[in-house]
């Protein structure tokens, strides 16, 4: 029946994937299709050098022309003279451009043609129906951040509008900085909102507000007096660089909104401005002029009533702001951060110049517990019938709960990580307290971050909550991990171009085009892949991402494509039905070859030597994860790659067992540190340049790390170091 279930969801899967997967099995792309860099902001971003982001609202609906036309080149070239790169936004003929021509800013500015308001909500509309299109603070917020630009200059960010308890008209932009990593300096939020609802509403978000100068008053666009004080007060660039830093090396993915007052000489006309405002504010009631039409029509009449002196006003606070977020872009390059906010700070690429051991699957947060040991024996939970003892199931029993940061994957790459390897992790986190938790404690270690992908606000962290008996065996567990299949093709693809990784390790968790895309990337650039199977309903996933490339035709032999994969014998035994069933490998071993090898490892089950023999073809090297038993090995003989040779390695006995949870992954994670710190191991085809001997050692010394996970509550021991597998 599993195996009927297998065929059916593979063939859906390839029904679901047989458009996508053309793109998917095609050469990686450098970044998201939808997007168009220009070639200065391109090299900036390449190099390190600050760059700014610019909207474009306020040149299609913020100013009439020809000023506003004038007033954008004018801000690009204050950004310049200021230290960094200027990068004006908007959405033009199906894609994202970062950085315009002057054409590109006349053909928004002149009014020849319509020119749509484009938020988050409006983007994926005007792109595809190749509008020409003006992103608001929201739109620009998220484009930048695609972009991997951290600072953006405005006029002023969009709030709660008055009379929003009954409209209910809160803009985008307050909920894009409660999700979106980018600093936005502007003079506030424009007066003609309500200000103390739009501050109340940011606090809600999470998101700092900095007032930038010598007041913490927080300013109202046109005036630099609002009556309300802002939460935090920074007077230099640097320091406001320093906070962006610290905010990403907790792995917040939150904006920062940096309150600019307007320069005094400008404000002096503020009190008839504010006059204006009122005026503008009940003619839009009586006209019923809402939503994303409000603020342009008040503006407009805000500048007929001032007979321009708004206008004027408007110029001086956005080339203000200007000035500042470049200085603020400059200093936070000078600190190794010119794109750290959106992903994080703490990591220095200078620090590690090796190939990096690129690391995907399942991020999570671990919750352990333990049945205490010493409680009396008409209490202690028996260890296998427990779910169906209805009486003891039901209760609670003493013992030990420990929380800490988890997952296959992040497990892996952490193990290796502390072995002295450069292994970066790509996985997906939601945007909650767990997930902040997990990338703030990969920042602590000093881990690369910069791949973890935040799906969106829906999206839970993975959690993996597991109850141990009294022994430290696992007794059940429960797995919320859907977040997992949300990893994105084109978060690996972006990983693979940045990165070049000599290895790779992929576990089960993530969904087949993802895997389609980490074997088919990997082929590309000749790195080893080694898949971690993870569970036995998960591990044929494997097999349905090498079914996907099979029918697809990109490849003439599918076997291979995966060098390593290292289940344990209920897993090895599941991916051996599943291969067979679905046409993977042609036939098992006679019972005859089995029992001749069995005579020479009378300590391995038959049934493991035949099951290895059978995916022997698909995947050369096996490591088969045996708990109390140790391992079993197969891989090519030296002299015939095509003859397999089994092994038996002997397992290390622990000196107690807290916990068994992380002791594979930390096999696995040790397994690839001793590949990446050994480069001549791994062949420039990816394939592995070991002899049989040589994998022997690397697998028992790599059982030290299971060890040392065993004897912790730690799935991956904070034990381990460079040195930790060199011991007796």
């Amino acid at each position: 029946m599993h195996i009927c279930k297998l065929r059916l969801s593979a063939a859906w899967t390839l029904r679901r994937a047989e458009l996508s997967q053309r793109r998917l099995l095609s050469s990686a792309r450098k970044q998201s299709p939808l997007l168009n860099i220009a070639p200065r902001v391109r090299e900036a971003l390449s190099n390190g050098e600050p760059v700014v982001a610019l909207e474009s609202t306020i040149i299609s609906h913020g100013m009439p022309y020809p000023q506003n036309v004038e007033t954008a080149r004018e801000v690009e070239q204050i950004v310049a003279a200021s230290g960094s790169i200027p990068a004006t936004i908007a959405l033009i003929d199906g894609r994202i451009h970062v950085g315009l021509s002057d054409g590109d800013l006349l053909r928004l500015g002149n009014g020849r043609e319509t020119v749509v308001k484009a938020s988050r909500r409006d983007m994926a509309a005007v792109l595809s129906q190749r509008l020409l299109g003006a992103t608001t603070v929201s739109g620009t917020m998220l484009a930048a951040h695609m972009a991997g630009i951290s600072v953006f200059a405005t006029g002023g960010i969009g709030g709660v509008h008055r009379g929003a308890e009954d409209t209910m008209d809160v803009s985008a932009d307050l909920t894009e900085l409660g999700r979106t990593p980018v600093a936005v300096v502007c003079a506030g939020a424009k007066s003609i909102l309500d200000l103390p609802k739009t501050l109340e509403y940011l606090e809600t978000q999470g998101v700092p507000v900095v007032a930038f100068g010598d007041s913490n008053e927080f300013p109202a666009f046109f005036s630099q007096h609002s009556g309300l004080q802002a939460p935090w007060k920074l007077q230099r660039a640097e320091q406001v660089a320093q906070l962006l830093k610290t905010n990403a090396e907790l792995g917040l993915q939150n904006g920062v909104v940096v309150a600019v007052p307007i320069p005094e000489e400008h404000a002096k006309a503020s009190v008839d401005i504010e006059q204006a405002i009122e005026a503008a504010l009940r003619e839009s009631e009586r006209l019923g002029v809402k939503g994303k039409e409000a603020t342009p029509f008040l503006l407009k009449r805000v500048v007929e009533r001032t007979g321009g002196a708004s206008l004027l006003a408007n110029i001086a606070l956005v080339k203000n702001n200007a000035r500042v977020a470049s200085q603020i872009a400059a200093s936070l390059a000078s600190m190794g951060g010119s794109q750290g906010f959106s992903t994080t700070a703490s990591y220095s690429p200078e620090t590690r110049t090796d190939q990096p051991l690129l690391v995907i699957g399942c991020a999570a947060i671990d919750i352990t517990s333990r049945v205490d040991p010493n409680q009396s024996a008409e209490s202690a939970i028996p260890e296998v019938d427990l779910l169906r003892q209805t009486k003891l199931a039901a209760t609670s029993h003493p013992g030990t709960v420990f929380t800490s940061v988890g997952g296959v994957a992040q497990n892996i790459a952490r193990a290796a990580h502390l072995l002295g390897a450069n292994a970066v992790l790509v996985a997906s986190l939601g945007q909650d307290a767990h997930g902040t938790a997990v990338a703030a404690d990969l920042n602590r270690m000093g881990m690369d971050t910069r791949f973890l992908q935040y799906p969106g606000s829906g999206a839970r962290t993975a959690i993996y909550n597991a109850l141990h008996g009294p022994n430290g065996d696992l007794v059940a567990a429960v797995a919320d991990m859907h977040i997992n299949g949300l990893l994105s093709p084109q978060q690996i693809e972006e990983a693979f171009s940045s990165l070049r990784p000599r290895a790779v390790c992929v576990d089960a968790n993530v969904s087949t085009p993802a895997i389609v895309t980490t074997l088919m990337q990997a082929r590309e650039s000749g790195a080893c892949v080694v898949f971690e199977p993870t569970s036995v309903p998960k591990c044929t996933n494997v097999l349905s991402a090498l079914l996907v490339i099979k029918h697809s035709h990109a490849v003439a032999d599918v076997s291979g494509l995966v060098h390593m994969i290292t289940p344990n014998s209920l897993e090895l035994q599941r991916m051996s039905e599943a291969a067979l069933e679905l046409g993977l490998v042609e036939g098992v071993p006679t019972a005859a070859t089995v029992s001749e090898i069995a005579k020479f490892h009378y300590s391995l089950d038959a049934s493991v030597i035949r099951n290895l023999l059978t995916l022997f073809p698909l995947f050369p090297t096996v490591v088969v994860k045996l708990g109390e038993q140790g391992a079993a090995v197969i891989s090519p003989s030296p002299r015939n790659a095509t003859r397999p040779i089994i092994r038996h390695i002997q397992p290390l006995k622990p000196s107690l067992v807290e916990n068994s949870s992380g002791a594979g992954d930390s096999l696995v994670g040790a397994i690839l540190a001793q590949l990446h710190t050994r480069s001549e191991l791994v062949s420039p085809d990816g394939s592995l340049s070991l002899a049989p001997q040589e994998l022997d050692t690397i697998v028992s010394r790599a059982q030290r790390a299971a060890i040392m996970a065993i004897e912790s509550m730690h799935t991956v021991s904070d034990r381990l170091n460079p040195d930790a597998l060199n011991k007796d």
